[in-house]
């Protein structure tokens, strides 16, 4: 397991050419040989998503006051911390609440079923693949070894770890097939 740090990470243009991603991890070579990825993406204005056939997404509200997706004509009120799943062919509109967001996108083909969930202060994880602090900084343990996590920072690489939340919020990724 290893810390991948948020300023790490190397921009690169959304498919659509409207907004910026940071890949974290996927489990093939890009732009299209995986059947999971999760990036984080920058939202600074109102903005239409790239459309992703045969993906299914997880969108989750990392860091900023949330956003309102607008998902083939149903609005979703998406709070810091909270989860939307989405279809990747669906027409998706975000529109910023309360100014730039910065979202955690987990993606997977609809043959794969890894999902995301959020934990909190005091909860212990095992079976992920990738943590991810959100709304903030967090600490976690992992198998014995602290480590201080910024908004973002991810820990990848986690093979049978467990993983203690001691302070803040981190988004779990579970690998299933």
């Amino acid at each position: 397991m290893r810390i991948q740090r948020a300023t790490d990470r190397q921009p690169q243009p959304w498919r659509n050419g409207r907004g910026v991603q940071y890949e974290i991890a996927a489990n093939g070579e890009m732009p299209d040989g995986w059947t999971w990825k999760l990036s984080t993406a920058d939202i600074t204005e109102d903005v239409p998503f790239s459309v992703f056939p045969e993906v299914s997404r997880q969108f989750c509200v990392a860091d900023g006051k949330g956003v309102e997706l607008t998902i083939d004509g149903v609005a979703h009120r998406c709070e810091p911390g909270s989860i939307t799943p989405f279809p990747g062919d669906a027409e998706v509109h975000a529109r910023l609440l309360s100014g730039p967001m910065r979202a955690l996108n987990l993606m997977t083909r609809d043959e794969d079923s890894s999902r995301l969930e959020t934990m909190g202060a005091g909860q212990t994880v095992s079976g992920a693949i990738v943590v991810t602090a959100i709304c903030g900084d967090a600490e976690v343990v992992m198998d014995g070894t602290p480590a201080s996590l910024l908004t973002l920072d991810s820990v990848i690489d986690l093979v049978d770890a467990t993983v203690v939340v001691k302070s803040g919020t981190i988004a779990v990724l579970f690998r299933k097939s």
